[in-house]
């Protein structure tokens, strides 16, 4: 079993954003991309729409039908901006931005003030809370080649959706594992990589947003990274999605971990559940390596943030740390018991590895916790890049990172 160690206050990377509730609009037309669908489906409701054209010199042209509206914008995870929107004769709205980066975005439309989604795409990124859903589209290599987070023609994974009652918050929940190729049919045991999503994400957003079982199995086929299992949890201390009628409210969490300053409900209680619940669960039912070498903990944003304050207070149960577009002000302050012996940090941990973008919001925390880390003579990986807060950077975050695990 698990020992929870205690928890102390940090300040945590807070997310927040104005969105709209969303538009509910019927399929334009009988045609969903750049195909036209069924016969008769969607007839009388004018002709079916091209979006998004991904063009061959990496524009891409948006469309949206809304022949009552006044002002329609393009918005979105894209390059930082937003693009007012022509509307034709037939009350189509359209713009050509670009061109873009290979790489896979996301985009919505605000109409009239409301954020609406594209009725005719069916790649979606689904949203939680003040981060509406949004549509996917992916811009591919000038010479069309599939690149790192694309489904290749090599051996895959198995994504599997478990359902398990969590004790410490008296819910039931679901967590996303992936199992690497050869798994079912061997007796081989492996790491885990407990990989943890942001806020307004859910416990599906790295396998159906960041592609993470797709990257896993091009690393895998490529010899580059070491074969693991990875764990998706709900990042919310709250019952699972769609599993039962919605409770009112957050669950209480169990005693232990409550009443710190600077922690909330929902860091203890998602804490609680990791440690109590997820990690036993797993390790009770997947052929997983023992050991804390043997487990890493990381996430995007909220979920980079729960590394911190988890994986700081818990080294050993995790012995890698994986901290994107995240970090923690005062983190020696916050986490005393880390930063006190540098030299047993240095040996006891694997590796620590933060990432954020040259345009994210939350780079002032990353840079705050590596100030902190360099200043202890505590070991760790930074990399700054190009990008924002975004899932564009994360999926590469992912694809470097991986190998460097479990080595």
């Amino acid at each position: 079993m698990v020992r929870t160690t205690r928890f102390l206050a940090m300040g945590m990377l807070a997310l927040a954003v104005a969105a709209a509730p969303a538009l509910a609009q019927a399929p334009a037309g009988r045609g969903a991309g750049p195909n036209t669908g069924a016969p008769g489906v969607g007839r009388g409701r004018g002709p079916a729409l091209v979006t998004p054209e991904v063009k061959a010199d990496r524009t891409i042209t948006f469309r949206f039908r809304a022949p009552e509206a006044k002002q329609v914008t393009l918005i979105g995870e894209l390059d930082g901006k937003t693009y007012p929107m022509t509307k034709d004769a037939d009350g189509v709205w359209s713009v050509t931005v670009g061109p873009w980066a290979p790489d896979v975005y996301n985009y919505q439309f605000n109409v009239d003030g409301i954020i609406a989604m594209d009725p005719v795409n069916p790649s979606v990124k689904l949203g939680f809370g003040a981060f509406p859903p949004a549509n996917l589209v992916e811009v591919p290599t000038t010479a069309g080649d599939l690149t790192f987070y694309d489904a290749k023609n090599v051996p895959h994974g198995t994504v599997r959706m478990e359902t398990y009652h969590s004790k410490s918050l008296g819910v039931p929940r679901t967590l996303w594992i992936y199992t690497p190729p050869g798994y079912d049919a061997g007796s081989d045991r492996y790491p885990v990589f407990y990989l943890l999503h942001g806020s307004g994400n859910i416990d599906s957003s790295w396998m159906l947003t960041g592609r993470a079982n797709l990257i896993l199995d091009n690393l895998i086929a490529e010899g580059k990274t070491r074969p693991m299992i990875i764990v998706n949890p709900l990042g919310y201390a709250r019952q699972g999605v769609g599993l039962a009628p919605e409770l009112a409210g957050t669950p209480t969490p169990g005693a232990g971990l409550t009443g710190q300053p600077g922690v909330s409900a929902q860091t203890v209680g998602f804490a609680h559940d990791l440690l109590e619940d997820v990690l036993p669960f797993v390790e009770s039912r997947f052929r997983t390596l023992p050991g804390a070498e043997n487990r890493a903990l990381g996430g995007l944003s909220m979920g980079g943030g729960h590394t911190v304050q988890i994986g700081f207070n818990n080294t050993d149960t995790f012995r890698s740390l994986v901290v994107m577009s995240a970090g923690a002000q005062n983190a020696e302050q916050n986490f005393p018991a880390f930063f006190a012996d540098a030299k047993a940090i240095n040996s006891k941990m694997k590796l620590i590895w933060i990432g954020v973008g040259k345009d994210d919001f939350a780079l002032n925390g990353s840079q705050a916790l590596v100030t902190s880390l360099t200043n202890a003579g505590i070991n760790h990986t930074f990399r700054l890049t190009e990008g924002r807060h975004e899932w564009v950077i994360w999926r590469h975050y992912l694809n470097e990172v991986a190998p460097l695990l479990f080595r």
